[in-house]
C-alpha cells in the first residue's frame, strides 16, 4: 500500500490545482509499485498518467527561440530546451544511485514541509564517472520524473575566444535559469571547472572558474542545477563543497549487463541466453551494451527474423 504522505501529497495537490507537485507524487507512487514487483500495476498507472499530462510551460514548442541566451562571438544559442519523459525505471542504476534518486524525489515532493523546518531540499548535483555510464540520461530521467524541462548547456557555444566573453556567457545562462524552473545540466563540466591550481591553465580560465563559482553560490532557485564529469580530478577543490550531493556512477556489474540488456530488448522477441555475453561485456559503458542490443534489433529487422537469436546478438557485438 501507498505511503500514508504520499497519498496526503495526491490528494492535497489535486485539491490545490498544483499540477507540478500532483504528478511528482503520482510518480513516486508508481515507483514504489515499482520496488514492490507490481510492474503491471505500475505500468497501467504510467500509461494513465501519461495520457493525461498537459506539456511543461517552457517547452520549446512554446518558446520564442530568439529568447535563448546566445554567445555574442557567433550568435550561437548557449542551451538547449529539451523535454524528457523518462522516469526511473528506464534507467539501470546501482542501488546506492536508485537510494540517491528516490531521496532526491522525495525531497523535492516533500519541498514546502522542509521550508517549514527550515531546510532545502538538494538542489544543487555533482555526476562523477566515466563516459556511457549513465549521467546523461539521469539528467534526462531527473526531468521527466520531475516534470521539468531540461536546459542543456551547449559548451561549445559557451567557450570563447574572446576575453571575458566566457564569463559572460555563464551569467547570461544563470540569468536565464533563474527566470523559471528547471534541470539544468552542464555536461562536460570539467572544461570549465578545472582546478585554478593547474599551472597549465592560464589567467581566464581562473577567472572563468571564479565567476562559476559566484553564480552557483548565488542560484536559488527552485530549478536543480546538475553538473556532469568524466574526470573528477580535474575539478577545482572548492566545486565540490558547493554541491548538495555527489552521484558517483560507474561500468555495470555482472546483474546490470542482463538488466541493461533485458530493458533495451525490451518486448522485441527475443531468445538469447544473457549469461553468454556477460564475460564479454565485462568492463563496458552502458553506452556500449545499449549500441550493441539496438544494432541487433536492426539487423534482425534488415534480415526479416522475427526472433533476436544468439547468433544475430553476437553479430552486433
Amino acid at each position: 500500500m501507498a505511503s500514508a504522505d504520499l497519498l496526503k501529497s495526491l490528494f492535497s495537490s489535486f485539491k490545490k490545482g498544483d499540477e507540478e507537485q500532483f504528478y511528482v507524487a503520482a510518480n513516486l507512487l508508481i515507483n514504489e509499485e515499482k520496488e514492490k514487483k507490481h510492474n503491471v500495476l505500475a505500468r497501467d498507472l504510467q500509461r494513465i498518467l501519461d495520457n493525461g499530462r498537459s506539456k511543461p510551460i517552457s517547452t520549446p514548442s512554446i518558446l520564442d527561440f530568439e529568447k535563448l541566451p546566445r554567445d555574442r562571438e557567433r550568435n550561437a544559442a548557449l542551451l538547449e530546451i529539451r523535454e524528457s519523459k523518462r522516469i526511473l525505471g528506464d534507467v539501470i542504476l546501482s542501488e546506492k544511485l536508485s537510494q540517491q534518486f528516490t531521496l532526491l524525489f522525495k525531497e523535492y515532493q516533500m519541498r514546502e514541509r522542509l521550508h517549514s523546518y527550515g531546510l532545502q531540499p538538494k538542489r544543487k548535483l555533482l555526476f562523477a564517472g566515466p563516459p556511457g555510464c549513465g549521467k546523461t540520461i539521469s539528467a534526462e530521467m531527473i526531468a521527466g520524473e520531475l516534470g521539468l524541462p531540461l536546459l542543456y548547456i551547449r559548451f561549445d557555444a559557451v567557450i570563447s575566444s574572446y576575453l571575458g566573453e566566457t564569463a559572460n556567457n555563464l551569467r547570461k545562462i544563470f540569468d536565464f535559469a533563474s527566470k523559471g524552473s528547471w534541470i539544468v545540466f552542464f555536461d562536460e563540466f570539467d572544461a570549465i571547472g578545472k582546478s585554478r591550481e593547474d599551472a597549465s591553465e592560464h589567467g581566464e580560465l581562473k577567472r572563468v572558474v571564479n565567476t562559476f563559482l559566484q553564480l552557483l553560490d548565488g542560484f536559488n532557485s527552485e530549478s536543480i542545477f546538475v553538473a556532469a564529469t568524466n574526470h573528477e580530478g580535474l575539478l577545482d577543490r572548492a566545486l565540490w563543497r558547493r554541491f548538495d550531493d555527489i552521484y558517483f556512477f560507474s561500468p555495470p556489474t555482472e546483474k546490470q549487463i542482463s538488466e541493461v540488456i533485458k530493458l533495451k530488448l525490451g518486448n522485441v522477441p527475443h531468445s538469447i541466453h544473457y549469461d553468454n555475453y556477460i564475460s564479454k561485456m565485462h568492463g563496458w559503458s552502458h553506452a556500449d551494451i545499449e549500441r550493441v542490443c539496438v544494432d541487433a534489433i536492426k539487423i534482425s529487422i534488415i534480415d526479416g527474423e522475427e526472433d533476436i537469436t544468439d547468433k544475430i546478438f553476437l553479430q552486433s557485438l
